[in-house]
């Protein structure tokens, strides 16, 4: 892992330490190529003055190509010829010198191809090398540290301020050095032509050089608070997204408008001053490179004239200047971004580098097990405060021992939830002292916490990913087993690893530690992951997200019998109990009463990734399809007499209202859209805003079921002309519109249904109370019966949360990080209020699977410490602990009462002892 001070206070340090070889290298191929350049400048004047200009007789010939080698006096000096040349004619001449010009222009290009790409890649590996370490930062930070910086603005820093850092590593030192030897280059060309022409462009690059990085410098402040006031939006709009509940209910959307407003001011003075500065200085520059043109023509025509100076060497001499500019301009603006990149490199380490930051020791890899918590759980004089030192948890000592159920009850913030913390290290002692086997708690390696402690609380954090990776999470400490695949992709994935300064380790392979969950491999993972979430009443709500989820694309075959046999085996169930009343199934020449109106069009489901490039409405075979079974005009009517009835019963209603959660049709942000359509429809409206609305109030006939609207729109005449549309897609479908649905097939699974649906093959009839639930049970028992309840499992562990588990309720949150902590099968289980959104009895019941649990996954010695929601739910634990206004103020257990101070002094006492 980096070390903080790897991250040097200057830029250039940090490049040149991190990539000393390949700066090296760039510099010998940069010498290499400066020959190749200088050719490029003087063949121009050989070709002008030789064939061109020059005298030639009749007949005369010239010897090009002569390669000889000197010879040493004391070998009697001379020449030795190594090629004698070829002589050829005038025109010859001409072409081979343009042939030999061309030619090393293709080289030079070549050059700079090779170095632009070289430079490229050593920047991306800096990049890659300097994100790397500010992630690895991040992962070091004291506790303290999030709470004074905001998510956002640490990733902004991350993933866009380094961005210019890192593309600065590759032209640290190899732009300097080429664009110097470039323009070194073409200015001592042009001294050897003349030399009060070289003076000249010698004074205009001088005072290019002078004047315009010193003009720059208000550009480099000027981004520098362009960069802070971007970094602080950033932050501001996460705040925003986050605080949206906040928002509507407190009305204060408007002021967050006028704030953000006045942000963007800021942002917008700051950014036209700084374009309106680079672009005058860009003029200052350009007029500086323009000048010296015209002093060649002016001052080089009257030489020529004069006879001191020929025209190919005035040719020459413009033809160098020409290549100045770009490098000098170059130059200028890679001085430019010099400053602001060590500006922005300063910035960034001042926000990352800290001298409390968590060794790197701390958080070395280990593949070895920890020892196991034998002994007493030690905590003496511990005292917790905040930043600005006042007490969160006065002095407290107690002992935790092992096997022990430990319930802490008190009001939020008496204390408990941050003597839980501590216990995990959340939460940094100010004084005292928290001893494990004898070890201080804040020196053992996360190898040890990770996996001796597990942590559970009410809004713990999930990163996008599926329910099964957020329950192994806590046991993927250290790769155990390679992943297949080629060794070589491998191999080279490593070494560019190794090469950026990244970890070398592969995410690919098999991180799981099986032993820490007590099992012996994959096989039995499933089981184990079955048995923690019965603990945590979670396995129900995973077998429900299965059942609605989608099937997987990689269903095996198998498996898909199994399912097209339980659909055959639900409806034998149904007709066994007497239950078909409250079911309908899909049936290709039959109305679907309960399926909506599109899904009875096209027998099956729109894909929703197909309907965001294009409407179903809109494509054209199903415009063809509609208006030859005479729907077209059906549906637009039926979609206009729902927008008029739903806005009128509706339409004045606040879009937050519960009431409107009734309306499943439009939602409260499209209402005001359809008021629009229907006031156009009133009047005489353009073609395309004719043609918009109709395709509107089609896809709102599209989601129209007649037993759940009730709006008595829907009679046996659209019914048939809907059955006559489906007709004729089921006859031929286009494969542009194939692409958007996914029909019905009575022997086959619909990949775009879910699960449930797929064994259905119908949809319930819930004009009757009881039918959802009878339904159900039919269901959940053909599953255990055809052995698919294991599938329907699997499925659901494979469910996406969602970013921070959004998806999931705060219930369901909840039960997946506890059962999360005791798949770890942890010696000490730090339980802090995990289950507050669930009633008191779920609760209570909870507590009670969990206290059992021990014995059946064979962790009977493991400690319990829980801070308890419901303070009567104490007297199922061994001992309770009770704090109010920072200070435990009672640890009970079986023998009674004793008063906190003396139960401190003997722990002291023991400690000390």
């Amino acid at each position: 892992m980096a070390a903080a001070d790897e991250l040097d206070e200057s830029i250039f340090r940090y490049v040149w330490r991190h990539s000393r070889p390949q700066q090296i290298w760039l510099f010998a191929v940069l010498l290499v190529s400066l020959p190749f350049l200088y050719l490029t400048l003087d063949l121009p004047k050989r070709i002008v003055n030789g064939p061109i200009q020059g005298d030639w007789a009749p007949g005369q010939t010239e010897t090009l190509f002569a390669v000889s080698l000197p010879l040493p006096g004391f070998l009697g000096g001379g020449e030795l010829a190594l090629f004698d040349g070829v002589e050829l004619d005038r025109l010859g001449v001409l072409l081979w010198l343009s042939l030999t010009f061309l030619f090393f222009v293709i080289v030079n290009g070549l050059f700079k191809f090779y170095l632009s790409n070289y430079k490229g890649r050593l920047g991306e590996q800096l990049l890659r090398r300097l994100r790397f370490q500010l992630v690895d930062l991040v992962l070091r930070f004291p506790t303290t540290r999030f709470k004074q910086v905001r998510g956002p603005e640490i990733s902004s820093m991350i993933k866009d301020e380094t961005e210019p850092v890192g593309g600065f590593g590759g032209s640290a030192f190899a732009d300097p050095a080429l664009l110097l030897s470039q323009a070194g280059t073409g200015l001592f060309f042009i001294f050897l032509q003349n030399v009060w022409l070289g003076a000249v462009a010698g004074g205009v690059v001088l005072l290019q050089l002078i004047l315009i990085p010193q003009m720059r410098r208000r550009l480099v402040r000027l981004a520098r608070a362009r960069q802070l006031t971007a970094r602080l939006l950033s932050g501001r709009i996460g705040e925003i997204v986050e605080s949206i509940p906040s928002i509507r209910t407190n009305d204060t959307s408007n002021w967050e408008r006028a704030e953000l407003g006045s942000r963007l001011g800021r942002i917008l003075s700051i950014r036209y001053d700084f374009f309106r500065w680079k672009f005058f200085v860009n003029f200052i520059n350009n007029l500086l490179a323009q000048i010296t043109p015209f002093i060649f023509y002016l001052a080089g025509g009257y030489l020529v004239i004069a006879g001191r100076l020929d025209i190919g060497q005035l040719v020459a001499v413009i033809a160098a200047y020409k290549e100045l500019p770009g490098p000098l301009k170059e130059l200028i603006a890679w001085d430019q971004f010099r400053v602001d990149v060590q500006s922005k490199y300063a910035q960034i380490r001042e926000q990352f580098v800290m001298g409390n930051l968590i060794s790197s020791d701390v958080q070395k890899l280990s593949y070895e097990t920890p020892p196991r918590i034998e002994r007493e759980i030690a905590i003496s004089g511990l005292r917790i405060a905040d930043d600005s030192g006042n007490d969160l948890l006065e002095p407290t000592s107690l002992r935790l021992g092992p096997g022990e159920a430990i319930a802490a009850s008190g009001p939020i913030g008496g204390g408990a939830e941050y003597l839980a913390e501590a216990l995990v290290r959340l939460a940094d002692a100010a004084s005292g002292r928290i001893s494990i086997d004898g070890h201080a708690l804040d020196g053992l390696p996360d190898a040890f916490v990770g996996r001796r402690i597990a942590y559970a609380t009410s809004g713990l954090y999930f990163p996008q990913m599926s329910i099964r990776d957020a329950l192994v999470y806590g046991l993927r400490h250290a790769p155990l087993v390679p992943a297949g695949g080629d060794r070589a992709a491998s191999e080279a994935r490593r070494l560019e690893a190794r090469a950026s300064g990244n970890s070398d380790l592969d995410v690919d392979g098999d991180w799981i530690d099986y032993a820490a969950a007590g099992i012996t491999g994959p096989n039995e993972l499933h089981g184990r992951l079955a048995q923690v979430l019965d603990v945590a009443d979670f396995r129900i709500d995973i077998a429900r997200l299965g059942l609605r989820n989608r099937v997987p694309a990689d269903l095996p075959e198998e498996t898909c019998e199994h399912v097209l046999k339980a659909r055959g085996r639900f409806r034998e169930r149904l007709a066994e109990g007497g239950d078909e009343v409250y079911f309908e199934s899909f049936d290709p020449a039959r109305y679907s009463d309960y399926a909506t109106v599109l899904e009875n069009i096209i027998f099956g489901i729109a894909l929703p990734e197909a309907a965001e490039e294009m409407p179903l409405a809109a494509r054209p075979q199903m415009v063809a399809v509609l208006e030859e079974a005479g729907l077209d005009d059906l549906l637009h009517a039926m979609g206009r007499q729902i927008a008029e009835t739903v806005i009128e019963i509706f339409g004045d209603l606040a879009p937050d209202s519960p009431l409107m959660d009734n309306v499943d049709l439009m939602t409260p942000e499209e209402v005001d859209g359809y008021k629009a359509a229907l006031r156009r429809a009133a009047t005489d409206g353009s073609a395309s805003e004719r043609r918009r609305d109709r395709r509107a109030f089609q896809e709102l006939a599209f989601g129209y079921i007649e037993p759940r609207h009730r709006l008595g729109l829907l009679d046996d005449d659209i019914k048939a002309a809907v059955l006559s549309a489906r007709a004729r897609l089921l006859e031929r479908m286009d494969p542009e519109l194939a692409q958007a649905v996914s029909m019905h097939v009575p022997g086959a699974i619909n990949p775009a249904a879910s699960f449930q649906d797929n064994i259905l093959f119908g949809r319930v009839v819930d004009r009757y109370a009881e039918a959802s639930a009878r339904i159900n049970e039919v269901l959940v028992a053909t599953l255990r019966e055809t052995g698919l309840s294991q599938t329907v499992f699997e499925i659901g562990l494979d469910f996406d949360v969602g970013s921070g588990a959004k998806r999931l309720s705060s219930g369901q949150q909840q039960k997946l990080a506890l059962a999360r902590a005791l798949l770890k099968r942890a010696d000490l289980l730090v339980l802090n209020r995990p289950l507050s959104s669930l009633d008191g009895e779920s609760q209570r019941e909870t507590i009670v699977r969990v206290l059992a649990s021990r014995a059946a996954l064979g962790i009977e010695r493991q400690t319990i410490f829980w801070v308890l929601s419901h303070a009567e739910h104490a007297e199922l634990f061994d001992r309770r602990l009770e704090f109010k206004d920072g200070r435990m103020i009672t640890n009970s257990t079986g023998a009674g009462t004793r008063p906190h101070e003396s139960d401190a002094a003997r722990d002291d006492a023991e400690v000390a002892g």
